[in-house]
């Protein structure tokens, strides 16, 4: 039996996890996704972690379900395969930091050029300007930021304690799960597309 998502397609540029696990859920709930890998390494979460086959169980649960492509996107080969995707998807998804995608010819502009009705899910660490924004994030840098980490603390402690998993991420990654979908049934409803900008740091404060 179809998903209620079947027929929607999605292009993934994200890496790690929170990109990544949004558009696997998408996928759990019948769209169809291409994984855009760079070259020479592709993502680096296939290496991180308890294993099989060479592919670590984090990159599998984010990535089941899914087709992937390794691409260059610093040349104008692999910019021109990746815009003949997108030009057949109804999402995109990348968690660059800002700036990045710009530079890579891959950002909301260039998208809606040849997508114009594409909901484009731009997934930061502290958003799209600001004093942080440049700065490179991981899970627990957001625990801390957000207080989540200070929020642990009880009677006694003398230190706010972390989660000892990817807490932030699974948030994040939810929270974009939901914010695309949302879209896509507003888009249903003659909206239009959207560009969608969710940072970790709100969602986790949220």
């Amino acid at each position: 039996m179809p998903g209620p998502l079947d027929g929607i397609r999605i292009v993934d540029l994200s890496v790690a996890l929170t990109g990544p696990l949004a558009a696997g859920m998408l996928v759990d709930q019948g769209a169809s996704c291409v994984k855009v890998e760079q070259a020479p390494t592709g993502d680096v979460i296939r290496w991180l972690g308890a294993s099989v086959a060479g592919v670590s169980a984090m990159f599998q649960a984010a990535n089941r379900g899914k087709r992937s492509v390794v691409l260059d996107l610093h040349h104008d080969e692999g910019r021109s395969i990746l815009m003949d995707l997108v030009a057949e998807a109804d999402v995109v998804v990348q968690n660059f930091r800002p700036g990045v995608a710009e530079r890579l010819g891959v950002a909301y502009s260039d998208v809606a050029a040849v997508a114009p009705e594409v909901v484009y899910a731009d997934l930061t660490g502290f958003g799209p300007d600001g004093p942080y924004s440049h700065r490179r994030v991981y899970d627990t840098v957001i625990q801390g930021h957000s207080g989540l980490a200070a929020s642990q603390t009880g009677l006694g402690d003398e230190q706010p304690k972390f989660l000892k998993q990817l807490v932030c991420d699974k948030v994040t990654a939810y929270t974009a799960c939901q914010a695309i979908t949302a879209a896509l049934f507003a888009r249903e409803r003659g909206a239009g597309g959207q560009h969608l900008e969710l940072s970790m740091l709100d969602a986790c404060i949220a």
